[in-house]
């Protein structure tokens, strides 16, 4: 009898077994994109023509945000939900996420959140990995030590009474700003291992519009908002934007095994993997999985690195032009002089938590360090000499031919190899541990004067409001103190120089060029693409008093008033005085202090 009711149990479980099984079967992977609209056309970035009900005449220049809590909702009002969350940035076209297997059925409508929920919001961003939604140099949305995300961005520009050009900048965000959507539609997802897309409208007329009509106007603080306790905008806002969205349909795509993940490639035969470590606070970076880190591999590209017989007489290295002892930029010169005396066209950029960076050079002409590192080698103004000739002087070198089979488990030096060693070595440079971390971990105090210029530093300029900062964290508001991004920060009117237009082709790139990072800036000197500004002081100085308008004048910094930011002189003092914490002791040829005692 025993055994008979244990074959019984054994048979239910299989029964059941099975029915999961099947269940898992009658799925379709469904991917939710957005599609960005103003009331009946397309939305269009950069190009102010847009008309809001309100009576402005805008662009849009930037449109990102977090959704979370995605629900189908069944016909008979069950929900299923999708662990899921999505970065959205409408200018860069990452316009969808997967939400997942989803079991096939009917569904009539879907739910989603814009925004976190208060558990997510406030945790640390530096645990989610290089391709996570939640990582702050992916998203650009998280305020770093105000704890939290921005839940959505709209940034651009508007037309003022005189046809000049004002900026708009609207962030919202905090856990009471939440934006909960429904967005009703019928939905049949039922096709076998086929992918679904649905996609949902986001029609941005309406974020302006109902039921709440914004007005953009400089009076009473209506071009900005950062979601202040005192700021009743951001809310208006937030109920505008629950109501923009409307479903656009549901289509069938490709089947999901034609989809191919990438690996990493393994390390070469005989060689050792190099160990990446992170700064406390930063988040994991995307190293390059073609290339992955070895001792060997790191240790030929310094080799490298300082190495004269890379130009073409012998009489410069990398190094010259990157010093170790000023975080690896050229100090004191707004033009590097290359090996045969020729000045180059831009600043000198640093080398230093490249491992962060999606894009190199002032204008972000290559995405890879290794393009980059092989660049000046070859460049007329710098080393100026072909990496044909640069292989050849290497493989007569009676070290090389073995440091770079050690290198890449295998004999032979080419110029990829020559490019991807260097990148093994810049990759490694990293800049964590200034007197701010320091502060951040309670291991050191700052100053009252670098309190003060820190408060100005994470503080928006916002008169109509009572707020008068420095504004500096919209561009240099995370661990990295840089968002990756170009810019029009005022400078000139008109250029000689196109910046990002340059590498892209398009118009409203004109005077853009990448935010650098404020790390060790107290070393880097002189500033901006052309070196223009010696000190500090003038930089502070220009930001305060001194931004020249133009077209794509950057929003965050055109919102601001004629007159410029309300600095005094002991805030500007103060604010140099907090970057000057910015500095790593290792990178101005300083011991590093040692941390608290156990």
């Amino acid at each position: 009898m025993a055994s008979r009711r244990a074959i019984l149990l054994l048979l239910l479980m299989f029964w059941l077994t099975g029915l999961q099984a099947a269940a898992q079967l009658q799925s379709s992977r469904v991917r939710l994109e957005f599609e960005h609209v103003f009331g009946e056309v397309p939305l269009r970035f950069e190009d102010v023509s847009l008309r809001t009900s309100g009576g402005n005449t805008i662009s849009v220049t930037r449109l990102s945000y977090l959704v979370s809590n995605v629900r189908l909702i069944r016909s008979d009002g069950a929900a299923q939900p999708a662990d899921a969350i999505g970065f959205i940035d409408a200018v860069e076209a990452r316009t969808g996420f997967d939400l997942g297997p989803t079991p096939a059925g009917t569904y009539s409508a879907i739910e989603f959140d814009i925004g976190l929920e208060p558990k997510v919001n406030h945790s640390d961003p530096a645990s989610y990995g290089p391709d996570h939604p939640l990582n702050p140099v992916l998203n650009g949305l998280h305020w770093s030590w105000q704890g939290g995300y921005v839940f959505l961005a709209i940034e651009g520009r508007y037309v003022l009474p005189a046809d000049q050009l004002g900026g708009y900048s609207y962030h919202i965000a905090t856990d009471r700003h939440v934006m909960h959507v429904k967005v009703p539609g019928s939905m049949v997802v039922g096709q076998v291992d086929v992918d679904s897309e649905l996609t949902v409208r986001f029609d941005v007329a309406r974020l302006f519009d109902r039921p709440n009509r914004i007005i953009i106007h400089h009076a009473g603080g209506a071009d900005s908002t950062h979601s202040g306790e005192d700021d009743p905008l951001a809310g208006l806002l937030a109920m505008n934007i629950a109501g923009s969205f409307s479903f656009a349909g549901l289509s069938q795509g490709q089947s999901r095994n034609n989809q191919l993940e990438e690996q990493s490639a393994p390390i070469p035969a005989g060689t050792r993997r190099y160990f990446f470590a992170v700064p406390q606070g930063f988040g994991e970076p995307a190293l390059p999985r073609d290339n992955p880190l070895t001792l060997e591999g790191v240790a030929l590209g310094k080799k490298l690195f300082f190495d004269k017989s890379l130009s073409a007489n012998n009489a410069q290295s990398c190094a010259d032009c990157h010093h170790p002892e000023a975080a690896f930029s050229d100090a004191g010169h707004a033009f590097s002089k290359g090996a045969e005396g020729l000045l180059g066209k831009r600043n000198t950029m640093p080398l230093f938590n490249l491992a962060w960076m999606n894009s190199m050079t002032w204008d972000g002409k290559r995405s890879r360090v290794r393009d980059q590192a092989l660049a000046p080698i070859q460049d007329e103004r710098e080393m100026h000499q072909s990496l044909e000739a640069s292989v050849a002087k290497l493989g007569a070198d009676e070290a090389y031919p073995g440091l770079f089979a050690q290198a890449f488990g295998s004999p032979g030096i080419t110029p990829e190899r020559l490019g991807l060693a260097l990148e093994q070595y810049l990759l490694t440079l990293t800049s964590g541990d200034s007197k701010f971390d320091r502060a951040m971990r309670e291991e050191v105090q700052l100053t009252d004067e670098e309190k003060h210029g820190l408060t100005l530093f994470v503080l928006e300029f916002d008169p109509a409001r009572g707020r008068l900062g420095a504004d500096c964290f919209h561009c240099h508001g995370n661990e990295l103190f840089t968002n990756n991004q170009f810019k029009n920060n005022g400078l000139d009117s008109e250029f000689t120089d196109l910046g990002r237009q340059a590498a892209t082709g398009r118009v409203a790139d004109a005077g853009k060029f990448k935010v650098p990072s404020l790390r060790n800036v107290e070393l880097t000197g002189p500033y901006m693409h052309d070196g223009r500004f010696s000190t500090l002081e003038e930089v502070i100085d220009h930001y305060a008093d001194g931004v020249k308008p133009s077209d794509s004048l950057d929003p965050n910094i055109s919102k601001h008033p004629e007159g410029g930011l309300a600095l005094n002189c002991d805030d500007r003092k103060a604010l140099v005085a907090f970057l000057k914490t910015l500095t790593d002791p290792k990178y101005r040829g300083e011991p590093v202090p040692p941390g608290p005692q156990e």
